[in-house]
């Protein structure tokens, strides 16, 4: 089950490999059962309580499991929300020190907040966006500044190293070349349409309530109703 990732020069190669075939027989051959891990994911709506003067606020599910696919222009509307309507109604009128949201290929869809002042009033944001991006619409130089800032954050030059991680991440998730080509041609391609084609995953994301706060006990405690489960994890 080992699986080894090497980042080095072609020329360097052969010295790699003849250090390889020295270390490797040096490994236990004794063999073992393989059990696969599992790791059951059961939705919920907990409360982290500690003594900050600030919350982080966490809501999602899995568009996958819901019956969605994952699409490039999912990271063009990330793009969209975190410099728009979350930066409007969570940052500047909310007063928190951010707000962000991620589309995973694995279904992973996530809005969060950090640093952040409210608790209720950050849910309401998460859970309007659903109708903001069915009425989203823009002009081809705002949905271009959109890709090219989506662009920058997929496509940023890498070190030797960053390429070695990246390569073995792929490998291991059985990404392919043909996939992260495929994302690229959605996010260069995404028109207003696509974007408001996603308003129905966030809808059925949001439905699902599955929310995470950690923040301050006060906080938490006035809006306990919005929790199954409260837990102080910090003093």
């Amino acid at each position: 089950g080992l699986a080894v990732s090497i980042t080095t020069a072609g020329k360097d190669m052969a010295s790699v490999e003849k250090e390889l075939s020295s270390f490797l027989p040096c490994l236990s051959q004794q063999a073992f059962d393989e059990e696969p891990y599992a790791f059951p994911l059961k939705k919920a709506k907990e409360g982290l309580m500690s003594s900050s003067q600030v919350q982080y606020v966490g809501k999602g599910a899995n568009f996958r499991e819901l019956g969605f696919a994952y699409s490039g222009a999912m990271h063009v509307l990330e793009t969209l929300l975190r410099y728009g309507w979350f930066w409007t109604k969570i940052r500047v009128q909310g007063g928190a020190y951010g707000a962000f949201t991620n589309f995973k290929r694995n279904g992973t869809l996530f809005f969060g907040s950090y640093r952040d002042p409210n608790l209720k009033e950050t849910l309401d944001v998460f859970d309007k966006t659903a109708n903001v991006v069915k009425a989203f619409s823009a002009d081809d130089r705002e949905m271009t500044k959109a890709v090219i800032g989506t662009m920058s954050g997929v496509d940023m030059p890498l070190t030797p190293r960053a390429k070695g991680t990246a390569a073995a991440e792929c490998y291991l998730r059985g990404i392919t070349y043909e996939d992260r080509q495929k994302t690229r041609d959605e996010i260069l391609s995404a028109t207003p349409e696509d974007i408001r084609a996603i308003a129905p995953v966030i809808e059925a994301a949001m439905q699902q309530d599955a929310v995470c706060v950690f923040g301050g006990e006060a906080k938490l405690q006035e809006n306990q109703a919005l929790f199954d489960r409260m837990t102080r994890v910090m003093d």
